[in-house]
């Protein structure tokens, strides 16, 4: 294992930023990847999977069982990390709205580039990301359609769901979008609820990450078979929001199978303790997502379902 300096910013006011990665394997000896941890500071299920897999990998190369060259960046943003912000937080931004970045631009631009430049090259790329709302759910596969992605190989970590739908205007500047560009097989998985570690659904990511780097020729090591990925365009799924705000009380959790008529949760007065609402599912399919805050307000999504067409 190899320890590398990737970025190094100086602060006049606090200690340099430094955004560390781990290095195993010889690019030499098989097919390369690259793993990109938290990039926000609410991020933790994230930095933590991208943990764990540096101390599993480096166990496995003492073995010799490392093929390929694999990098893992467990964090990006640390000062968000340390002071308990979302984004950067001396102005706010969002380090995966800044790529492909530029050298000679704002703090969050220069981070970017310099990151972009150490990711060049690799022929697969896995981002790990969190949501960026107040919901939670199951842990999904996201390929935008750019021309350089690959539905097979997602195909190998055995996540449920992979989500193939086509760029909007705002991912161009996104690491995956500018990643595929420079013809790096490069995919998303989403997973767990912001702000706190959810053991079930990093335990799943990881094992999805050993899956596929052991199926993709990079990793001499037996795994168990996941699921057979189901492939969800966005019309295939069905959206529901609230209709009233106040105290949300889901029945249903992320990955329960619901039949139209269904009732996914209820919505109460948060004063008078009146019933306000009962969801009801529209469809039939697997709930994928659900509002995860006590409080919800009107025309917030609820609920979102998967159909089979």
């Amino acid at each position: 294992m190899k320890r590398i300096e990737i970025i190094n910013i100086k602060s006049p006011n606090r200690a340099p930023l430094i955004v560390e990665g781990f290095v195993f394997g010889e690019e030499t000896k098989g097919p390369s990847l690259a793993v990109v941890g938290a990039m926000s500071g609410d991020h933790i299920n994230q930095l933590y999977v991208a943990s764990r897999l540096v101390e599993y990998l480096r166990q496995k190369e003492e073995e010799g069982k490392i093929i390929g060259k694999i990098l893992v960046i467990p964090a990006v943003n640390t000062y968000a990390l340390n002071m308990g912000e979302t984004f950067w937080p001396l102005d706010k931004t969002d380090i995966n709205m800044m790529f492909p970045g530029y050298a000679e631009g704002e703090t969050t631009q220069r981070i970017a580039a310099k990151l972009f430049e150490a990711l060049k090259g690799f022929d697969y790329g896995i981002i790990l990301e969190g949501r960026r709302d107040q919901g939670v759910c199951l842990p999904y596969v996201k390929i935008i359609q750019s021309g350089y992605e690959d539905i097979e190989s997602a195909k190998d970590m055995g996540i449920r769901f992979i989500h193939y739908r086509p760029y909007s205007p705002i991912e161009t500047v996104m690491l995956q979008y500018n990643w595929q560009l420079w013809e790096t097989k490069a995919l998303s998985i989403v997973f767990g609820k912001n702000g706190m570690i959810d053991h079930f659904s990093t335990g799943e990511v990881k094992g999805a990450l050993i899956r596929f780097m052991a199926k993709r020729g990079m990793l001499n090591s037996p795994t168990f078979e996941g699921f057979q990925s189901n492939i969800i365009e966005p019309e295939d799924i069905t959206i529901i929001k609230a209709s009233f705000a106040g105290i949300f009380d889901p029945s249903v959790t992320c990955g329960t199978f619901v039949q139209k008529g269904d009732l996914l949760g209820r919505i109460t007065d948060a004063l008078s303790g009146a019933k306000l609402e009962k969801v009801i599912s529209p469809c039939e399919g697997v709930v994928t997502c659900q509002y995860s805050h006590p409080l919800i307000f009107q025309n917030s999504i609820a609920f979102r379902i998967a159909s089979v067409k």
